[in-house]
């Protein structure tokens, strides 16, 4: 249903997470093992953005696909809480809700158990929603429901001939082996990109952070915007290049730490900031994110940020 309100749309992904921290993995003849904490949240890259930029005041949309279960009702239910529309969310009878394991090491690093099952059911998005909204964030790009170029291509253009910025959260492949040439008709689409520097190393094969964003701007983005964890981030653009640090912290858990850099930016987009300040609010958004388990535990609202901005220090890349 066409939201004439609606700011912003995250296509994506939205899981069920349950999240293991500090899972000691018992010896290798145990059938049981420990954790410190075991936890059940919602999650997914459409899910944590649209979350995360509903508090930081915006009217924001999901895009994504459910199943007709009890994970899936989950997730319904807490978009609604948080006041992020649901009317673009496509509901399966035959797909399950994806749900993901997530194994929390001590030092808040992660790793992820995924159904391959689950990854097989893609979705079309519906391009007739992406009218009159301001940025349309492909929050799961190489992911499901961006497996395939035509898809993200046709994505990209309607959004451009909306008049949206667009936006781009990249994320490793899984079965399909889609690279950049593969998707090099949309990629001039696209304003922001905003891949980790795993992520980055992979698409392009290069080693350096410039050499990286070199090929995402060869492409045709317009700005590559590199999260490289607890140094901060790397970000190019064919007139600037610059860094911006981390906070010094010690992490609790990194899970979407991503997402709300990415929620944190577009926020920042839409209220006219420039790169740099955008950038800088996008990283105190991280920044109190791995400080709580799980990903849209930590930020409740703008004033929150802006405090922390204010008190806290970044590091030193």
């Amino acid at each position: 249903m066409y939201d004439e309100n609606i700011e912003v749309i995250c296509i994506g992904q939205a899981v069920l997470d349950c999240i293991t921290k500090g899972w000691n993995g018992g010896s290798p003849d145990s059938i049981a093992g420990m954790a410190d904490s075991i936890d059940l949240a919602p999650g997914g890259d459409a899910y944590n953005e649209g979350i995360i930029l509903s508090r930081l005041g915006h009217r924001v949309q999901v895009m994504c696909r459910l199943g007709h279960d009890i994970a899936g009702d989950i997730i319904t239910g807490k978009l609604m809480e948080n006041a992020v529309d649901t009317n673009a969310v496509f509901y399966s009878d035959t797909a399950p809700t994806p749900v993901a394991v997530l194994l929390v090491a001590g030092n808040g690093s992660r790793r992820s158990i995924n159904s391959a099952a689950q990854q097989s059911h893609t979705f079309e998005p519906d391009i007739s929603l992406l009218k009159g909204v301001k940025v349309v964030s492909l929050a799961s790009l190489f992911r499901i429901p961006f497996v395939h170029p035509e898809t993200i291509l046709t994505v990209c253009r309607e959004a451009k001939a909306n008049g949206a910025i667009v936006t781009a959260d990249t994320k490793l492949v899984y079965n399909n082996q889609l690279t950049l040439a593969d998707i090099k008709a949309a990629l001039p689409y696209i304003d922001y990109i905003f891949p980790n520097e795993t992520e980055a190393e992979y698409y392009t094969q290069k080693k350096e952070y410039s050499a990286m964003a070199d090929v995402f701007l060869d492409f045709g983005v317009k700005n590559v915007i590199i999260k490289t964890g607890p140094k901060g981030c790397f970000v190019k653009n064919m007139q600037t290049c610059f860094t911006v640090p981390a906070y010094k912290l010690n992490a609790c858990d990194t899970t979407g730490a991503g997402d709300n850099f990415a929620a944190g930016f577009i926020s920042s987009v839409i209220r006219g900031l420039d790169l740099r300040e955008a950038v800088e609010f996008a990283t105190a958004c991280a920044a109190l994110c791995v400080q709580c388990v799980g990903g849209t535990s930590a930020i409740q609202n703008r004033e929150q940020i802006e405090a922390f901005i204010l008190n806290g220090s970044p590091g030193n890349l």
